[in-house]
């Protein structure tokens, strides 16, 4: 194949996910759920709430969370159920601290707490030992280079309790676009300037070149990866310590209709986000012969 050539891979619709509100954010947890949330106006508080729903099974369930007034940007869960919403930036206290951008509720949508994550969240996920792995966009690692912020280091780990346990010093991250943590000894990034893709594994990592196009999810097994910036998906091979790329993805539905929307990946699993409802495949049922 060469860059020429274009594959036409279909999503299955997700039951149960239904858009009725507005969209906010999608996510995909460590055991593989998809979780959304959606901003919808409840008429008894007569105010705005997010509902954030766990699919699984063909089913869904749904916590109400009240603070709707944040812009919150990521979602994904704790082992035991917990939920994590976390906010891309975060605001200033009157001290000049960072006020907390990141959230946990429990099941029934109370507040359990609060913390900061740092400004200038690209993205985050959760791993098995409920570990928050967090990479940072530009303005996060040069906002405040002078002091000592998390975000200048451009790749973290925090615990459960938002304390940092593992900070990037390895790689010169100016922009971590894209991260795809599959375990806590098995986590990949895609980091500017340098056009790489690494992958940790406990204290050992590898990195690969790969082409100088900007993406912000990505997938790999085996020797292919698929990246996607949402208007463009690649399907890419390894040769060596470099990813070529061998081909453009069109996603279309079961019944033949393109695809375009927010795309997320985590695992080997692939989520596309409509204005109507979701869309969802595996990479293994796109590797080609």
């Amino acid at each position: 194949m060469d860059t020429s050539n274009t594959l036409k891979i279909h999503l299955d619709r997700v039951t149960a996910s239904q858009v009725t509100g507005k969209h906010v954010a999608t996510g995909l947890t460590i055991s593989g759920q998809i979780m959304m949330i959606e901003d919808i106006y409840d008429t008894k508080r007569r105010r705005n709430v997010l509902h954030v729903h766990r699919l699984h099974d063909q089913w869904r369930t749904t916590t109400i969370v009240a603070q709707a007034e944040i812009d919150f940007s990521y979602v994904d869960s704790f082992s035991d159920d917990r939920i994590l919403l976390v906010a891309s930036r975060c605001d200033d206290d009157v001290d000049g601290s960072w006020l907390p951008n990141a959230f946990i509720y429990d099941q029934a949508g109370h507040l359990l707490d609060s913390y900061c994550l740092d400004d200038g969240i690209q993205n985050v996920h959760i791993d098995e030992k409920n570990q928050i792995w967090v990479s940072y966009f530009d303005e996060g690692v040069f906002a405040d280079s002078a002091t000592t912020s998390i975000g200048s280091f451009g790749l973290a780990v925090f615990d459960e309790f938002g304390q940092v346990i593992y900070k990037n010093k390895d790689y010169p991250i100016d922009d971590c676009y894209a991260l795809n943590v599959c375990g806590s000894n098995d986590a990949w990034f895609f980091y500017h300037p340098d056009y790489r893709v690494v992958h940790l594994q406990g204290e050992r990592s590898t990195s690969y070149q790969v082409p100088t196009r900007h993406f912000s999810d990505f997938v790999v097994q085996g020797e292919y990866l698929i990246s996607t910036d949402n208007e463009h998906t690649y399907l890419l091979q390894q040769e060596g310590d470099t990813y070529i790329e061998k081909a453009r993805i069109l996603f279309e539905s079961e019944k033949g209709t393109p695809l375009q929307g927010t795309i997320k990946m985590r695992q080997n699993r692939i989520v596309l986000s409509t204005d109507t409802r979701l869309y969802a495949g595996t990479f293994t049922d796109f590797i080609p012969e």
